[in-house]
This record gives structure tokens, C-alpha cells and sequence, in this order.
């Protein structure tokens, strides 16, 4: 089973929340989880540095955001 959460957590709680997940996923072997954050106000280096958690992720890619400007 899939199950879809988007979650808006504040930038300080990025950290406890994929902590939180990595932890479950640990626990439990057959869980796998797929995590994608948007944060348009930060750098990369600051990202980067918000999603690092222990044990850390297995995987990680960085996409280039569009810059859509939604007023034309």
C-alpha cells in the first residue's frame, strides 16, 4: 500500500519530523519512504543541511525549482 502525507512543518521542526520518519523506517524493514521538500526561502546549503539526520539518508538529489511567476 502507498500512502501519500504532505506535511508543512516549520523550518525548525524539519529535522524531528524526517527524524521521526527515518526512525520508523528503521524499526520497521519493510517500510520504505520517498520525501520531497520544497522551501523556496532557503538556500541550498541551508536544505541540505535541514534534511540531515542519523543514520542519514540513503539517498539524496537535489532538483531545480521552476521559477514560475504566477501574475503574467
Amino acid at each position: 500500500m502507498r500512502v501519500y502525507t504532505i506535511a508543512e512543518v516549520p523550518d525548525q521542526l524539519v529535522q524531528k519530523w524526517l527524524q521521526h520518519l527515518r526512525d520508523f523506517d528503521t524499526k520497521h524493514p519493510g517500510c520504505h519512504f520517498n520525501v520531497a521538500a520544497d522551501a523556496p526561502n532557503l538556500s541550498v546549503t541551508e536544505m541540505v543541511d535541514l534534511i540531515r539526520i542519523d543514520p542519514g539518508l540513503t539517498f539524496q538529489k537535489l532538483f531545480a525549482r521552476p521559477n514560475f511567476n504566477l501574475d503574467d
